[in-house]
């Protein structure tokens, strides 16, 4: 887990110099140092290049793209053309705490992760559902997002008895693990992995990884199908900086994940 905490971390610092904000504001760091320094063209070339970059990555027709490599890999399916499995497996990242003020936990848009396994369930694709869902070590946290993911498909419909849960995973390569060691002890032999379109990609890779073998039951879906083309999609917008930045974390948690080979 010593390992798994340092790609943590080392994904965490990649975020904040590799996203499009993270790197604007690196370069507008630089354009000052230059002014300093009395280096007016390089300040100017810094200003211009953060502004650029900025712009772009706030587009919505270059996050739709950006985001849309990812989402269209494995393109989600009605619940009739889902195939049964022996148990579904949604991982977290869906809930927020309820930590104060909230008296209640949070649901994010990610949320649509627990709600497609309760579909799932509900329409027999599968007899068990397992959660694997810790928190992260800088976040003020109530319980394990675990329980509280069990909570709402409890109250979705999903009996008690059918839910299954490991609790201190933090990132997707520790889901994995703690599947891996439910499933040695439950003879399961399929699963539905349920996430988020974009997270697809390196959760499938993760889990195959391990030896599971997981099929991709796909939500969460971001990027739609635009009629036409319209000069807004070239404005800056502050959602698709975030989808922008979404697909950057992505990517960055792909290769880093190939880099430790964790795939």
């Amino acid at each position: 887990m010593l390992e798994s905490a340092a790609v943590l971390f080392l994904m965490k610092l990649l975020s904040v110099v590799a996203y499009p904000l993270g790197i604007t504001i690196l370069l507008l760091i630089v354009s000052v140092a230059c002014i300093a320094l009395n280096l007016r063209r390089h300040a100017l070339f810094s200003i211009g290049a953060a502004s650029s970059l900025l712009w772009v990555c706030s587009m919505p027709v270059f996050a739709a793209w950006a985001l849309g490599t990812l989402e269209r890999q494995f393109p989600a399916r009605s619940i009739a053309e889902t195939p049964e499995a022996e148990v579904i497996i949604v991982l977290g990242g869906a809930i927020g705490q309820p930590v104060p003020p909230r008296v209640v936990p949070d649901l994010s848009g990610a949320s649509d992760r627990v709600l497609h396994a309760a579909r799932l369930f509900r329409a027999g694709k599968a007899t068990r559902v397992l959660v694997s869902a810790g928190n992260l070590p800088w976040v003020d946290s109530v319980k394990p997002e675990a329980e509280l993911i069990r909570e709402l498909l409890v109250e979705w419909g999903v009996p008690r008895q059918a839910i299954g849960i490991a609790g201190t995973s933090r990132n997707t390569y520790e889901n994995a693990l703690e599947i891996k060691e439910i499933w040695r002890n439950s003879g399961f032999q399929s699963a539905l992995l349920v996430t988020s379109a974009a997270h697809m990609p390196r959760a499938l890779a993760v889990f195959r990884r391990t030896g599971l073998p997981v099929i991709a039951a796909t939500t969460d879906v971001r990027i739609v199908k635009s009629s036409s083309a319209s000069l807004l999609g070239w404005l800056p917008s502050a959602d698709a900086l975030a989808m922008t930045s979404q697909a950057l974390k992505e990517w960055i948690g792909y290769w880093v994940y190939r880099a430790v080979a964790y795939l």
